[in-house]
C-alpha cells in the first residue's frame, strides 16, 4: 500500500490510521477495529438521515434523491464487490487452466494447424489413449530418446522460469499460501502477500510449474490467487479498504471461490472456507462466500476452458451401485489415507527444516534439479508422465465408458498395471515429500489425490482380479452376473478422497467436493466411510493438517481451534512481568522518544505515577508515533514538552497555556443515543454541544473522513502566567483495555483471543498492573510445555510415536495380509 502524505487535502484519516496502526508482521486488534467500524457506520447513518428528508411540502428534492441513491448503493455495494471478484476469479482460473494444458502438451509435440492449440483442441477431441494421436498433432520425434530429452528439457526450462520470476519479483508467490491466508484471516498482517505483484507472478508461474511435471498442484495456489483478487477488488472500494473486518469477510469469500473453480465445486468451496480457513464465520460471510463461489463457477463454465463442458478435467459420472462386501476394501483405502497423511506431513517437515538450513539461498537451483529429476523418472511410467489432472481423469473413469487407457481395463494386463500403479504411488509419495515447499507456487491437493487415485485403482484391480478368479464365491453373491461387479475407477475416486483428507485433515469439504465432481449420490456413503476411517487413523496417529503444521513451523501467531491447554494453569505463569510502561503524566517528549527508540514493543500500558502503578489505559506504538509526528508537523514542540496520557479529571478541558492534540472520539465525546440511531440526545435534554476544537457537533461518532478533524490547538488562556506547554494524548489512549486477573485460567484467556481477537490482554491485581499476555506468549508456553513433557517422559511426541511403532505395526500387518491373500492368486 502506498503511503499518503499527512498534509494531503484529500487525506482519509481512517485509511491513514489503518496504515499506521498495523505494521508488517503484527496482529490486528479486532476489538479496536470493530469499534472503529461501528463508529463509522453510525456516522454514515446519521449523515444520510439528516439529508434524506423531503422538502417543506413533502416534495422530492435533488438532495433527497441523491441520498436515496446513496442508500441503495451502500446496501448493494457488498454484493457488487463480491460478484465482481467472482467474475475476475473465474476468468483468471480459466486462463490458468488453458495455459497449463497447452504447456503440458508442448512437452510431447506441437499442433501443425496452430502452435497455440493443445493436443485436445488440435485433434478436436480428447484422446482416450495418448498413443493414438492424430494427423494434426506432430510429436517432437519418433525416437524415444529424443522424446525423453525434449520432455526433460521443457520441464527444466519451465521450472527455471517460474522459480526465477518468483525470486526476482514476488517471493510471496512461492508455496501454497493457505497457511499464510489462515493467519491473515486470523489478524496477522503480511503486507504485499495479497498484492498486485503476487497476483500477477503467481498467475503466470503457476501454469509453468504445473507443466514442468513437479509433484505439486495448482489448487492450493489457486486459493491464494483468488484471495489476491478478492483483496485487490475490495481495495478499490473505501468501505472495504477502511475496515479490516469487512476485508476479512471478502478474503474468506474469495477463498471459497478459489476452491470452487479449482474443483468445479461451489458448495465445496463454501464448506472449505468454513471448515479450514476462517475462525470467525457469520451468516453474512456465508452468503458472500456462496455468491462469490457461484459467480466464479458460472464464469468458469461459460468460458469452458477444456471445451468439454466440464469445469475441471477430472470430472466424471458414475452410474453403477456398490456392494456391501466392498466396505472392507473401503476401510483399507481409508487406513491408507490416514497413514499417508501422517507420513507425508512428518517427513515433509523434516525436508522443510533441511531446506531452511542449507537451501535457503538456492531456491531456483533446487526447483530446477527437482523438476529435472522428476521428469527423468516420470517419463518411463505412464501414470507419472501425464499431467496429474489428466491422470486423475483416466484413473477415475469406468472401463465401460471408454476408460481403457493403454490396457488399464484388460484382464491380461492387470498385474502389469497393478505393478505400474504401485510404483507410481511410491514414487509420487517421495516426490510430494521433497517437492512441496519449494520456492515456487506449490500445492498439495492434486498431488495427494493422484497418490490416492493410483493406490485406489490398484486396490480396485486386485479386487476385480479376486472376483474374476472366484466369480461363484458366496462373498460375491450380491453381484449381478449381467453387469460388471467391480468398478476399479470408484476405488481410485475414493483413494483420492482419502489421501486428500489425510494430508489436509478436512472431512466434510472432501465429501461435498467429491459429490459435486461425480454428481451422484450413490457414492456419498462409501466416501463418508472412507473419510471416517481416515480421520480416525489420523487422530490415532496424532497428526494435524499440513497447513497447521506449516503455520507452527514458520512461527506465525495462530491459535488452532483444538489447541491443547493444560488444566489449572493460571495466566500468571504465562504473562510477561517485565513491562515497558508510560506514566500517566509528567513524562517529557524527550523521555517518550527515548523509550520508543530503546524498545520494540507494540504498545505501552499507561500507569499512574505513584507507587501503586494503577492501570489507567493502553496506547499502541504506531498510534503514539503517528500522534507525535502529527504534533511536530502542526507546531514546533520542544524536548521539554509534557506528554499527558491520562488526566485525573476530564472536566477542565481548557486549562491555560496547554497545547492540545485532539480528535473526535467516542472515549471523550459520549452523548446518549436513541435506539433508532436517528438523532443524538444529550443527557439533560439540551441541544447537542458544539465541539470546542473544531466547531463541529459533538456526535460521538468517531473519526471523521477529513484531515480537519485532527488539528493542533494552542489555548492561550493562562491563569498562572507560567506558560506550561502540555501535549494531551488522552483521546488516543484506550482507557478500558481488556484485562484479566492473575489467577484467571489460561483456557479462558485463549478463548478470549480466539473469539474477541485482541492484540494484547493486560493482567491486573486490585487495580494495579502486574503483567500482559499476547498470542505469542501462549504459543511459546504451549511449545515449552510439550518439550518439557517429552523430555520428562523420555518418549517421542505423538506424531513420532505414530510414525515409528504404530506405523511399523500397520505396515507389517498390511504386508502379511497382502502375502496371504494375494500370493495364491498370483501363483494361479
Amino acid at each position: 500500500m502506498s503511503r499518503v502524505p499527512i498534509n494531503s487535502d484529500s487525506h482519509n484519516v481512517d485509511e491513514e490510521f489503518e496504515r499506521r496502526k498495523y505494521a508488517d508482521f503484527t496482529t490486528i486488534d479486532w476489538v479496536q477495529d470493530a469499534t472503529l467500524e461501528r463508529n463509522r457506520r453510525l456516522r454514515a447513518a446519521v449523515q444520510l438521515e439528516d439529508a434524506s428528508h423531503r422538502g417543506p411540502n413533502g416534495e422530492t428534492t435533488r438532495a433527497w434523491a441523491w441520498k436515496l441513491i446513496q442508500k441503495v448503493g451502500i446496501a448493494t455495494q457488498s454484493w457488487v464487490v463480491v460478484s465482481l471478484a467472482g467474475v475476475v476469479i473465474g476468468v483468471s482460473a480459466a486462463l490458468i487452466s488453458i495455459l497449463t494444458e497447452w504447456l503440458s502438451d508442448i512437452k510431447f509435440g506441437y499442433c501443425r494447424d496452430g502452435w497455440w492449440l493443445n493436443q485436445g483442441l488440435c485433434c478436436r477431441e480428447r484422446m482416450s489413449d495418448e498413443e493414438a494421436g492424430c494427423d494434426s498433432w506432430e510429436p517432437w520425434s519418433s525416437y524415444t530418446v529424443v522424446q525423453w530429452f525434449a520432455y526433460v528439457a521443457c520441464a527444466s526450462l519451465f521450472s527455471w522460469t517460474a522459480a526465477y520470476l518468483v525470486r526476482s519479483f514476488a517471493r510471496y508467490a512461492a508455496g501454497s499460501g493457505i497457511s499464510e491466508i489462515k493467519c491473515i484471516l486470523a489478524g496477522f498482517v503480511m503486507k504485499g502477500y495479497l498484492g498486485w505483484w503476487t497476483f500477477f507472478i503467481k498467475s503466470l508461474t503457476l501454469p509453468l510449474i504445473i507443466a514442468s511435471g513437479l509433484s505439486v498442484g495448482k489448487e492450493g495456489p489457486s486459493v491464494h490467487v483468488a484471495c489476491c483478487v478478492g483483496y485487490l477488488v475490495a481495495s478499490l472500494f473505501p468501505r472495504f479498504s477502511r475496515s479490516q473486518g469487512k476485508m476479512r469477510d471478502m478474503i474468506t469469500a474469495a477463498s471459497a471461490a478459489g476452491v470452487a473453480v479449482a474443483f468445479g465445486s461451489p458448495i465445496g468451496g463454501v464448506i472449505f472456507s468454513i471448515e479450514e480457513m476462517s475462525n470467525s464465520y457469520t451468516i453474512k460471510t456465508l452468503w458472500r462466500s456462496f455468491i462469490c463461489a457461484l459467480v466464479a463457477t458460472v464464469t468458469l463454465s461459460a468460458m469452458n476452458p477444456f471445451h468439454t463442458g466440464k469445469l475441471v478435467m477430472f470430472q466424471v459420472t458414475y452410474d453403477r451401485d456398490w456392494h456391501f462386501f466392498e466396505i472392507i476394501f473401503f476401510v483399507i483405502i481409508g487406513i491408507f489415507g490416514g497413514v499417508y497423511g501422517a507420513f507425508v506431513i512428518k517427513f515433509n517437515l523434516m525436508v522443510a527444516a533441511f531446506r531452511r538450513k542449507f537451501l535457503a539461498n538456492h531456491g531456483v537451483m533446487e526447483a530446477v534439479i527437482l523438476a529435472t529429476l522428476t521428469a527423468m523418472i516420470s517419463f518411463f511410467n505412464r501414470f507419472l508422465r501425464l499431467d496429474m489432472s489428466e491422470s486423475l481423469y483416466i484413473l477415475f473413469r469406468e472401463c465401460s465408458g471408454g476408460g481403457d487407457y493403454g490396457g488399464l481395463c484388460q484382464t491380461w494386463a492387470q498385474w502389469r498395471m497393478a505393478n505400474s500403479l504401485l510404483l507410481a504411488t511410491i514414487f509420487r509419495i517421495l516426490l510430494v515429500i521433497v517437492s512441496y515447499g519449494t520456492k515456487v507456487p506449490a500445492g498439495i491437493f492434486v498431488p495427494s489425490m493422484a497418490v490416492g487415485a493410483t493406490f485406489g485403482r490398484m486396490i480396485g484391480i486386485l479386487v476385480k482380479a479376486i472376483h474374476s478368479q472366484n466369480p461363484h464365491s458366496g462373498w460375491f453373491a450380491a453381484c449381478d452376473p449381467n453387469i460388471p461387479c467391480i468398478t476399479p475407477g470408484t476405488y481410485a475416486f475414493l483413494g483420492a478422497a482419502a489421501a486428500l483428507s489425510g494430508v489436509m485433515r478436512i472431512t466434510v469439504t472432501v465429501v461435498v467436493i467429491m459429490f459435486e465432481l461425480t454428481g451422484a449420490l450413490t457414492y456419498i456413503l462409501p466416501t463418508m466411510i472412507v473419510l471416517l476411517v481416515t480421520k480416525a487413523v489420523g487422530d490415532w496417529l496424532g497428526t494435524t493438517g499440513i497447513a497447521d503444521k506449516m503455520i507452527k513451523f514458520n512461527g506465525y501467531p495462530f491459535l488452532e481451534e483444538e489447541e491443547e491447554i493444560s488444566l489449572n494453569i493460571p495466566v500468571s505463569r504465562v504473562m510477561k512481568k517485565r513491562l515497558h510502561t508510560m506514566s500517566a503524566g509528567g513524562m517529557t517528549l524527550a523521555e517518550v522518544d527515548r523509550k520508543l527508540e530503546s524498545t520494540r514493543v507494540q504498545g505501552f500500558p499507561i500507569i499512574s505515577s505513584d507507587s501503586q502503578q494503577a492501570l489507567l489505559g493502553y496506547i499502541g506504538r504506531t498510534e503514539l508515533c503517528y500522534v507525535l509526528d502529527k504534533g511536530r508537523e502542526a507546531r514546533q514542540l520542544g524536548p521539554e514538552t509534557i506528554c499527558e496520557f491520562v488526566r485525573e479529571s476530564r472536566a477542565n478541558a481548557t486549562e491555560g497555556g496547554r497545547t492540545h492534540l485532539r480528535r473526535l472520539d467516542t472515549d471523550t465525546l459520549t452523548p446518549a443515543w436513541d435506539a433508532s440511531l436517528e438523532t443524538p440526545l444529550t443527557q439533560g435534554g439540551h441541544e447537542p454541544d458544539r465541539d470546542y476544537l473544531t466547531g463541529g457537533t459533538r456526535t460521538g461518532l468517531g473519526i471523521e473522513d477529513n484531515d480537519s478533524e485532527i488539528e493542533l490547538h494552542l489555548l492561550r488562556e493562562d491563569r498562572t502566567g507560567a506558560g506550561e506547554n502540555v501535549m494531551r494524548l488522552e483521546p488516543w489512549v484506550n482507557q478500558t483495555p481488556l484485562t484479566v486477573g492473575p489467577q484467571t485460567p489460561l483456557e479462558i484467556v485463549v478463548q478470549l483471543f480466539k473469539r474477541l481477537g485482541p492484540r494484547v490482554i493486560l493482567v491486573e491485581k486490585m487495580g494495579s498492573l502486574v503483567g500482559l499476555i499476547t498470542v505469542k506468549d501462549v504459543l511459546r508456553f504451549i511449545e515449552r510445555e510439550e518439550a518439557e513433557h517429552r523430555a520428562h517422559a523420555r518418549v517421542p511426541d505423538r506424531a513420532d510415536m505414530g510414525l515409528t511403532s504404530k506405523l511399523e505395526g500397520i505396515l507389517e500387518e498390511v504386508r502379511i495380509w497382502v502375502i496371504q491373500r494375494i500370493s495364491p492368486l498370483i501363483t494361479r
